[in-house]
């Protein structure tokens, strides 16, 4: 493993694994030692840890979902399933409005805005997001013995090679022969597999940190479907993506279960993202355009996976959750979905990028049968960030304070419990140009006159209109977001105020075991500050 949190982290398990080990030697002897059974019985071996499937959707509101919304239109018989054999969250949100960094921050538990990256997303040709120190649920489910992979999107940077094997991000430069590093396999996966990001340059396979192909033809831009030119395998065909890697998913569970071994997959889905490219088998399926089509050839993916785990008999055995990155695009064609039946806003306001709800209100079921009641549902307010101390504490793994700094365990609500009032206080949402908008209860305060993101108005428009900067809702009462009370309570509007800046100059946004963590700024540094956020610079 890499250095910092991920080594000090490592030496904390194997000093647990060494006491217990001496603790099973000292028993014969006399010792007395509580942490195992009687000298005379024998040690009961540990509980095999669970499986874990993270399916993550590309671009997928909660709307989508027919279990969720009745009025979708679009069928979604394998999701819909999953809902009713599993704990299905209402009032779940991806960590950011845009790919990157909800991406980040699954993985790590951690705001991708505590990063360099305040707005956006990692660009084409760009580095590694995650830092090489930084632990991740790949390195925790691994540590803990689980074979893990990731297969599909990755779309957090890699370094990409010149001819010498040195990093550029310059694409005339890259070597395809050269090995490609910092991706998946620099942050605790073992075997990795797909196109990075279905829609940029460069148009081929990675498998691990390889290129299949030389990217020797050119992609045609098509700006309708979201595509953009750069360097292309020749034939490459944007249909054969999803399934592929669907395929991969597959292929890997059958591998594991014939060696009878424990397993975390990342399937980190490249649809309904543009290119709304359905495979053959799918066009025409829905009756309602593309889009439809592509819709329900993700639900068909889901349910490859899902089958996978029954065949081979691991079903009872894992804890699956499937979520996704961000809210529904723009590109789905909202009203021509709607003028065939298809209504995918239920009521939710705005789209991906954005601050409002459609941006980052995103689908969230947990399967993990003898653990999680069938057919539940739960309100608790969670985040995208909480997935990796879930998983930590399905494995049974305490995490250090400098890992997961923004996430809290749902597993007590998995069990059919609530979350301790002091778990979450607040939770961060981050549109696309970087302005913040936090959540405690009832109320939601956005900073920012406009969406945040893509909608109208944005920000500058907002401003010509004469908005108020800021947007404070009651989302119990009005969980459309229409009606702006910022005027009629400032107090709320200083308190959530005052709470974000704390979370942000804290570093963390959940308790810590212990006072401090690295991240928080010492006592002789300036608080960290940006121009997205809603205070003057100190």
């Amino acid at each position: 493993m890499p250095p910092a949190s991920r080594a000090r982290w490592a030496l904390v398990q194997a000093t647990a694994r060494l006491v217990a080990a001496c603790c099973l030697a000292l028993a014969p002897h006399g010792c007395a030692v509580t942490l195992f059974a009687p000298a005379d019985d024998p040690p009961r071996a540990a509980p095999r840890p669970p499986n874990v499937v993270v399916i993550l959707a590309d671009d997928m509101g909660l709307a989508s979902l027919a279990a969720m919304n009745p009025d979708s239109g679009i069928a979604t018989p394998r999701l819909d399933a999953l809902a009713a054999q599993g704990m299905t969250f209402t009032d779940a949100h991806s960590g950011s409005a845009v790919c990157s960094p909800t991406r980040y921050g699954l993985l790590t538990g951690r705001y991708a805005w505590r990063t360099s990256m305040k707005a956006g997303i990692v660009g084409k040709w760009q580095p590694p997001l995650i830092d090489e120190a930084r632990l991740t649920i790949a390195d925790m489910a691994r540590a803990q013995g689980l074979r893990t992979a990731c297969i599909g999107k990755w779309h957090l940077g890699w370094n990409w090679p010149d001819a010498r094997g040195e990093p550029t991000t310059d694409p005339a430069l890259i070597d395809y022969t050269q090995p490609i590093a910092g991706g998946p396999l620099a942050h605790g996966f073992e075997r990795a597999f797909g196109d990075d990001v279905p829609n940029w340059p460069p148009y081929l396979w990675i498998e691990d940190e390889h290129a299949l192909s030389l990217p020797t033809d050119q992609m045609v831009e098509d700006d309708a479907n979201g595509v953009r030119a750069g360097p292309m395998t020749p034939g490459w065909d944007l249909t054969a993506v999803l399934p592929a890697i669907t395929q991969r998913c597959v292929e890997s569970i059958a591998e594991w279960a014939a060696d009878d071994e424990r397993f975390f997959l990342f399937f980190s889905m490249t649809s309904p993202h543009t290119p709304i490219s359905p495979a053959e088998a799918f066009v025409g399926g829905s009756g309602k355009g593309p889009y439809a089509d592509f819709l329900v050839e993700t639900d068909w993916a889901v349910g490859q996976v899902l089958d996978a785990l029954d065949t081979h008999g691991l079903a009872d055995d894992t804890l699956v959750i499937f979520t996704a990155d961000n809210g529904t695009s723009p590109k789905c064609d909202f009203e021509g979905l709607l003028a065939q039946g298809a209504d995918l806003r239920a009521g939710w306001r705005g789209s991906k990028a954005d601050l409002w709800e459609g941006g980052h209100r995103v689908p969230f079921i947990a399967r993990w049968p003898g653990v999680v009641e069938a057919g539940t549902t739960s309100d608790a307010l969670v985040g995208l960030t909480d997935v990796m101390p879930t998983v930590a504490e399905a494995l049974g793994v305490a995490l250090p304070d400098d890992a997961a700094e923004d996430g809290v365990s749902l597993a007590p609500v998995l069990r059919g419990g609530q979350l301790s009032e002091d778990a979450r206080d607040l939770l961060v949402h981050h549109g696309s140009t970087g302005r913040f908008a936090v959540r405690a209860g009832r109320w939601k305060l956005i900073f920012s006159p406009g969406s945040g993101g893509w909608t109208s108005p944005r920000e500058a428009e907002a401003r010509s209109l004469g908005l108020p900067e800021q947007q404070l809702y009651d989302m119990t009462a009005d969980p459309g977001e229409r009606l702006n009370l910022v005027a009629q309570h400032p107090d709320v509007v200083a308190e959530l105020t005052a709470r974000l800046r704390a979370c942000v100059e804290s570093g963390r946004s959940t308790p810590a075991s212990t006072a401090t963590t690295k991240d928080a700024p010492r006592i002789d540094e300036p608080p960290p500050w940006w121009k997205q956020l809603p205070w003057p610079q100190p």
